[in-house]
């Protein structure tokens, strides 16, 4: 009996061992099942941005594009790059991602610097933005059809080069640089 008694002790403790291995896999699988559908959908909204940036930035125009030293306020001996963004397009463009490339004379990128154009710029090159939910749903101001949005970004890791062209301007720089001022743009992502 004594034998009886153990085996059956050791038969509850494999069983219950089992049960739980058996329930830890399974609630394992569903947040496995959770997260791949997470990133199927993250996944999903990146492809139909780039679609959509694709199809409609043909009704996207971007105008005075140009690269500046600030020379006032707190952002004095900063690059940045400014313009005007327009939509137009039938849709209100909730966001946008766009790509500015620096190209030297044979039309080859030095440089690139990738934005989004509705997010407020900051008063400092070395602050970082920060989204806080629950005091604003977004930052990002929406550009309806027909609207024009006016921008301008602090350029963080600008090259020397093209630092030392802006700051000496075209035709004085001592020794040539390999920015010609030259600027192509590409709108990357859209949301609506």
């Amino acid at each position: 009996m004594i034998m009886k008694k153990k085996s059956l002790i050791v038969a509850l403790v494999s069983s219950f061992v089992i049960a739980s291995v058996l329930v830890w896999t399974l609630i394992g699988y569903l947040i496995y099942l959770e997260f791949k559908d997470e990133e199927s959908r993250r996944m999903y909204h990146g492809i139909l941005e780039k679609l959509n940036a694709r199809i409609y930035s043909r009704y996207i125009e971007v105008s005075k594009l140009n690269v500046v030293i600030s020379s006032t306020g707190p952002l004095r001996g900063n690059p940045m790059i400014g313009g005007v963004i327009k939509n137009n397009g039938i849709r209100t463009i909730r966001d946008s991602l766009i790509k500015v490339k620096f190209l030297d004379q044979d039309n080859a990128i030095i440089y690139e610097v990738i934005f989004h154009p509705q997010e407020p710029s900051l008063g400092s090159a070395s602050l970082t933005q920060v989204a806080i939910p629950y005091l604003s749903t977004s930052s990002r101001v929406a550009i309806a059809p027909n609207d024009l949005l006016p921008f301008k970004k602090i350029l963080i890791n600008c090259p020397k080069e093209i630092l030392a062209s802006l700051k000496n301007g075209p035709g004085f720089a001592k020794r040539p640089s390999r920015w010609a001022g030259k600027l192509d743009l590409e709108v990357l992502a859209i949301e609506f």
